[in-house]
């Protein structure tokens, strides 16, 4: 089975990609940019008429001649070979859909038609009912007599399209298509699996299974699968981007180095690993690296449209991340000043409050000092109680020492400690008076 190789990949939101053999063109989710295919075909040129002769030409050898419906064929027979063999019928009678027979042909046929015209529920209706019903396709009398070698092509994944013939299998991989781009990816999946382990299939069923974003059976399906063929380098893609979903970037690059060094395999494969390594690149924040590899398909191909909308992306990128580095320095940097400047607030806060504590301390162990040093001036004394006691005497001059209570009355208060005794009345209308500990008794007059 011969394989025509296609692929398309996205170079930014909304915009992919197809490269093929006929030519590279842009698309817009289904819908094909105008203006930016590239075909690349030959103009035939009228050929030369011959001069006249004399003599007749020698006679061309006849076609052998088509095979057709006999005269008494049925009438179903008939419709459908106008339609599907000479093409002389615009549409298909709806009488032939309803025979048992020509009706399975007619329907694998239109359910094709109806496929490539994005007709695609009806295109499902039609084919299942080929799919499930009996006996297969290949054996159909209409086919085998009118269309032996009827194929058709098929983009079953990855821009990935094949050549494929008229059978229950290709049928299936068709309606797989169908449902896909319906959306219904669990029914799709349902069917592949049913079909035997060719590649076609496998290659259809990882990229269900990627569509889903299951990459651990994307890695299940695909584990030691040499890179050797187109059909394994597609395959190879659909690997590294079960890798990239898991964030296993290394891994993902690793997928796509034997695809991206030399030149072994078409550029449509190495321009769709170019792009994936570029994404992957851009996730890793490696914007040069990403920058590059969209350089490397400009410089194979300039007319590709989107690659340079996607390095001015990138380029974006790298502004918005360059910002983002200044502005979390900028704040690192404000935040380290605030804190060494907490600091220094914090360390005049402290030496403040020890200096205050410094000088208290020194106060209470000066006071506790002079309260040592302030005695009495007598422990002992006597009472003068004769009837003249009332009139003053001139009493003794006691000249107060140093340290006594009349020198520290500026410091001291009544609560200082004192040693029980006779002081100098602080009032001065005593010449004593008696501190007890705690306060002072009534005046009398003292002789020492």
């Amino acid at each position: 089975m011969g394989f025509k190789k296609s692929t398309s990949f996205k170079v930014m939101p909304g915009v992919r990609v197809r490269v093929s053999t006929k030519g590279v063109s842009a698309y817009a989710g289904r819908t094909k940019i105008i203006g930016t295919s590239t075909p690349s075909s030959a103009s035939k040129s009228p050929a030369r008429r011959a001069p006249a002769r004399n003599t007749a030409p020698a006679p061309a050898p006849r076609p052998a001649p088509a095979v057709k419906p006999g005269l008494l064929a049925a009438k179903e027979e008939k419709a459908l070979y106008a339609y599907a063999v000479t093409r002389q019928a615009p549409v298909l009678d709806p009488i032939v859909l309803k025979h048992p027979v020509f009706g399975r042909a007619a329907a694998a046929i239109v359910g094709l038609q109806d496929l490539e015209a994005d007709h695609l529920e009806s295109s499902v209706q039609a084919l299942q009912s080929v799919i499930h019903g009996l006996p297969p396709i290949e054996s159909n009398p209409f086919l085998l007599k009118y269309l032996p070698n009827f194929s058709f092509e098929l983009e079953i994944a990855g821009g990935v399209t094949a050549q494929l013939p008229l059978t229950m299998a290709a049928l299936t991989l068709a309606l797989a298509e169908a449902l896909q781009t319906l959306g219904r990816i669990p029914e799709a999946i349902q069917y592949v699996e049913q079909l035997d382990p060719t590649y076609p299939a496998l290659l259809s069923l990882t990229e269900l299974y990627s569509s889903l974003g299951d990459w651990e059976e994307v890695l299940r399906l695909t584990d030691q699968l040499p890179v050797n063929s187109e059909l394994t380098a597609a395959l190879a893609i659909l690997r590294a981007q079960a890798h990239f979903g898991l964030d296993q970037l290394v891994a993902a690059k690793e997928c796509l180095k034997s695809l991206i060094l030399g030149r072994k395999f078409p550029e449509n494969l190495r321009f769709q690993a170019l792009a994936l390594r570029s994404n992957i690149s851009l996730a890793d924040g490696a914007y040069s690296q990403a920058a590059s590899d969209l350089e490397k398909i400009l410089a194979e191909n300039s007319r590709i449209s989107g690659i340079r909308e996607a390095l001015v992306e990138v380029q974006d990128a790298q502004r918005v991340a360059l910002q983002q580095k200044i502005d979390i320095a900028a704040r690192k940097a404000a935040e380290t000043v605030r804190i060494r400047e907490a600091k220094v607030t914090e360390a005049v806060r402290v030496r403040e409050e020890k200096t205050a504590e410094a000088v208290r301390v020194r106060e209470e162990k000066i006071a506790v000092q002079l309260a040592l040093k302030n005695v009495p001036v007598m422990q002992t004394g006597v009472i003068n109680l004769s009837d003249d006691a009332g009139v003053p005497e001139a009493a003794p001059v006691v000249e107060p020492r140093p340290g006594t209570a009349a020198n520290i009355a500026a410091v001291l208060s009544p609560s200082t400690a004192r040693a029980p005794g006779f002081y100098l009345d602080p009032q001065e209308l005593a010449p004593y008076r008696f501190w007890d500990g705690s306060t002072w008794t009534s005046r009398v007059r003292m002789t020492p």
